[in-house]
């Protein structure tokens, strides 16, 4: 092959690449999920108390992911990781309910959350704990899926800020 025509045999490889690689990476990205922690308005935790945090989950309307227990155990949870500081304890991580996806070709349905979902947080205070804002990290992990494939599993840091009063 001469030069000149491994350089044409290049550029259409670049500008093929360029054609289809620029859709496909900028979908990728667009899976990524948008988290809202929320703290409702006016709460205020206390020492020995116990109080609520939302996190709000959207991701493209023409996508899901797998509900924290799926019901085929290959499949990837929806996972929500709680670091939480001192004085304060997780109680419990609700998810919402998950609603049952027949897809062909499957013989089992898919256990699954909606586009656009809420994780609720119980946490407890410790007795003693002393006031002043406090930041509780968090890490969602998810597996977004559209009718035909799923794309890789995507991690999310978050945080909720919260006031311990006196």
């Amino acid at each position: 092959m001469t030069l000149s025509k491994r350089i044409a045999s290049a550029l259409t490889l670049m500008l093929l690449t360029a054609t289809f690689a620029g859709p496909a990476h900028a979908q990728l990205r667009a899976l990524k999920a948008d988290v809202t922690p929320a703290v409702p308005e006016g709460q205020v935790f206390r020492a020995g108390g116990k109080g609520t945090v939302t996190l709000r989950v959207v991701l493209p309307e023409s996508v899901h992911v797998q509900s924290d227990k799926p019901l085929d155990k290959s499949l990837i949870p929806t996972a929500l990781a709680i670091e939480a500081p001192a004085g304060l304890r997780i109680e419990k991580i609700v998810y919402p309910a998950a609603s049952k996806l027949k897809q062909e070709g499957q013989t089992q349905p898919l256990a699954v959350f909606g586009h656009d979902f809420t994780i609720t947080v119980h946490l407890a205070v410790a007795a003693g704990t002393g006031a002043g804002e406090v930041s509780v990290p968090a890490r969602l992990r998810y597996q977004a899926c559209d009718e035909f494939m799923c794309y890789p599993p995507k991690n999310v840091d978050t945080k909720w800020a919260i006031r311990i009063g006196g």
